[in-house]
């Protein structure tokens, strides 16, 4: 599990004019207010190859400890042996969810011990021509492709609704015949002024 703090600070540099410390749904959190980001993160399960066998995986909860909650997943694909990996979740709340698909630091027993994904920067995304990811919806209909998508790339976002099953994807593109290593991380985004 990874649990991200944020203090969130702004320069007021405009004169007059006071802030609320209130925010709405959807809007950034006060000046001042600290916010965290609950990522729980585990080692993908074979066989999870197709959308029958998909590795079922928890969000946190939500609370004091997790304004904002995620999960990710370490694994890897290859375009001749394990082309696809598929995994099935479940929001607590409707959101706006960041999925990036990045390179692991260090991959331990399949597990890995740091992550290179950051939660505001895809300089460290995957190349979408070696390994992209999809979102599908509960009767595998595709909602999101990074594939081939050279602006966003493997750093894409989607509105997630609560309740309902989604699928998250990795597929191999062209890994040489080898084993590309991937962290996925799908995440409620941080809304940040």
């Amino acid at each position: 599990m990874r649990v991200l703090l944020f203090m969130v600070s702004l320069a007021l540099v405009a004169c007059g004019g006071a802030s609320s410390p209130q925010s709405r749904a959807g809007s950034p959190p006060p000046i001042g207010v600290l916010i965290t980001v609950e990522v729980t993160l585990r080692s993908e399960i074979e066989p999870n190859n197709n959308l029958a066998a998909a590795d079922a995986h928890t969000m946190p909860t939500h609370g004091p400890n997790a304004d904002y909650v995620g999960f990710g997943v370490v694994g890897t694909v290859n375009d001749t042996g394990d082309p696809a990996d598929y995994f099935v979740f479940t929001a607590s709340r409707a959101h706006v969810f960041t999925i990036q698909l990045c390179q692991p630091w260090i991959i331990s027993n399949a597990t890995a011990t740091n992550s290179s994904c950051t939660p505001f920067d895809s300089s460290d995304a995957i190349d979408t021509s070696v390994a992209y990811f999809e979102i599908l919806d509960q009767d595998g209909v595709l909602l999101l492709s990074s594939q081939g998508d050279t602006a966003a790339g493997n750093f894409q976002e989607i509105s997630i609704d609560a309740g309902v099953a989604y699928y998250l994807a990795v597929f191999a593109e062209d890994t040489g015949g080898a084993a590309q290593g991937y962290q996925i991380e799908t995440t409620e985004k941080v809304p940040l002024p």
